[in-house]
């Protein structure tokens, strides 16, 4: 084994993280849960290319006590790849569904495996059915040992049962670049896995935790934090995709009818909730396959594929009918009203006339509203 290889590739993953810590400090002032996670997460690769480089170095290496630092690394580092891949799952979890309550009902089994794992490392370092260390302070892997690699793929294709299922049943945008964490690992655990001697593991997580990281920041540059939507941003840059493409799409715009009134009379935080109240009509109402957009303070637009007005004149009723059945159930101190504009982008015409149909079809709607009011 390359001795120098191996401490230059576990000194990188170190200097990555370091490098993601200092930069994600402000996100980390949130001190959400999820945040303390990764930052847990951070640490523990952090101690594992360490602790990993100094078992290589003192690996049949003669000196007072080296057998002994060597079983004790070895099974520090048995225990860090297990519970950092129970971890990813919590963190995963915390990031779709941002719920405590799920931790205790379904990870409090999930750590069961994970704990019998750590615990069964404690006898190994007299009986050495997982690693042992010779005479001569030489590390050896047994057969039972691979199961610590096999639990690391398993929970790793739970986080990706646990995406599946959140982005399967949630109209919600899609900003958790799942993979970006995942392959690296797979790659890194299993050249390690099948050539000891090779130090990729925890180097390769820590590219997977700054990558992760780096894509999570398309949360703050396309989705919008009040209502959970995407934002002007990323509805340019779907336009201009679509502009370029020269795509067939349908545009609803949505707004709000007498925003200012409930703003005026509940207070803006009863606005925000009434904003929020809005986005989820919305989102349940659109086609899976259609992006919802806060386009500005109180307006929405929905992209979908659409060949006809009779398709957009449908999803307009869906809003409708979601909208009746939020105000019938009273949830809420006000009335939510909504007024709809529709129009088709055809490919030929320009966005800035798509855009203006929709608004110029939505207006007259409002308008005939504010006339009832005023009346």
């Amino acid at each position: 084994m390359n001795l120098q290889a191996i401490t230059v590739t576990n000194l990188i993953g170190v200097t990555i993280l370091v490098v993601l810590m200092i930069s994600s400090y402000l996100v980390r002032q949130r001190k959400q849960l999820s945040d303390r996670v990764f930052s847990a997460m951070i640490f523990i690769t952090i101690a594992a290319c360490l602790s990993e480089t100094v078992a290589f170095w003192i690996d049949g290496k003669s000196f007072t006590g080296a057998s002994t630092l060597s079983a004790v690394l070895n099974t520090v580092l048995y225990a860090m790849n297990v519970s950092l891949s129970f971890m990813w799952c919590v963190y995963v979890d915390l990031r779709l569904y941002k719920q405590k309550s799920r931790l205790k009902k379904y990870y409090s089994r999930l750590a069961v495996p994970s704990a019998a794992l750590i615990i069964a490392l404690i006898p190994n370092l007299k009986w050495g059915y997982l690693f042992r260390i010779d005479e001569n302070n030489v590390y050896h892997r047994q057969s039972l040992g691979y199961i610590y690699f096999f639990s690391v793929f398993i929970y790793l294709g739970l986080s990706v049962a646990v995406r599946y299922r959140y982005y399967k049943g949630s109209q919600k945008a899609k900003f958790f670049p799942i993979w970006m964490f995942i392959a690296p690992i797979i790659v890194g655990s299993t050249i390690q896995l099948l050539f000891y001697g090779i130090s990729l593991v925890w180097c390769s997580i820590a590219i997977a935790l700054a990558g992760t990281y780096m894509s999570l920041q398309n949360e703050l540059s396309y989705i919008d934090p009040l209502t959970q939507l995407y934002n002007r941003n990323y509805l340019d840059h779907i336009l201009a995709d679509i502009s370029s493409r020269c795509a067939h799409v349908g545009g609803i715009m949505i707004d709000i009818d007498f925003f200012k009134s409930i703003n005026d009379m509940y207070g803006h935080s009863t606005g925000d909730k009434a904003l929020i109240n809005a986005a989820e009509i919305i989102r349940n109402a659109k086609p899976s396959k259609s992006v919802a957009v806060r386009f500005a303070g109180d307006e929405f637009i929905i992209i979908t594929d659409a060949e006809s007005e009779f398709e957009l004149l449908n999803i307009e009723k869906s809003i409708r009918n979601h909208l009746n059945k939020f105000n019938l159930e009273d949830r809420a101190d006000y009335q939510l009203s909504f007024s709809i504009g529709i129009s088709l982008f055809n490919g030929k015409d320009t966005i800035d006339k798509f855009l203006s149909e929709m608004d110029d079809n939505m207006y007259l709607e409002k308008r005939k509203k504010h006339c009832r009011s005023t009346a």
